[in-house]
C-alpha cells in the first residue's frame, strides 16, 4: 500500500500541473482537508472541493506561471512525505518566487488522499505529525 500512496501523491501534482485544480479533484475525496503552512497568512484549513478551489485561487490570482515542482516523495507508512517547490512570478511584476515546502499526505482511501498538511521544513513536519527523521 505504501508505494500506492507515493504514486497517488505523484499523480496529484502531475494532474495539477497539467490540468489545474479541477484535474486534481478526482484524486481528493469530497471531504478533503488541506492544512496550510503556518507561515501562510490566509486560513489555516480548507475543507472539501470548494476549499481546494479557494486555496488554489489564492495562488493563481496572485502569481503568474504558478505551479508545483515535486522534488521527491517518500513512503512514511500510512503517510507520504513530499518535498516540493512552489514557483511562479508575482502577478504584474514578473518577479520570480520560489518556496520549498514539505507536504504530509494521509487519510488514503479508495484511490484518494483525504488530508494534506504543508510545512516550511522537514523538522516542522516531523514535530507536527510525529514522523521519525
Amino acid at each position: 500500500m505504501a508505494q500506492e500512496h507515493v504514486e497517488l501523491v505523484r499523480k496529484l501534482f502531475e494532474a495539477h500541473n497539467l490540468g489545474g485544480v479541477e484535474a486534481t479533484l478526482s484524486l481528493l475525496p469530497s471531504d478533503v482537508r488541506i492544512y496550510t503552512a503556518p507561515e501562510f497568512i490566509e486560513d489555516p484549513l480548507y475543507r472539501g472541493h470548494d476549499g481546494v478551489r479557494k486555496v488554489d485561487a489564492l495562488f493563481a490570482d496572485n502569481f503568474d506561471e504558478w505551479g508545483w515542482e515535486l522534488l521527491e516523495v517518500r513512503d512514511a507508512g500510512d503517510r507520504a512525505v513530499a518535498f516540493l517547490e512552489m514557483k511562479g512570478r508575482i502577478k504584474d511584476s514578473g518577479v520570480p518566487i520560489r518556496m520549498t515546502l514539505v507536504m504530509v499526505a494521509s487519510d488514503f482511501r479508495g484511490g484518494t488522499v483525504g488530508e494534506l498538511r504543508f510545512f516550511g521544513s522537514l523538522q516542522d513536519a516531523n514535530e507536527a505529525v510525529g514522523l521519525a527523521e
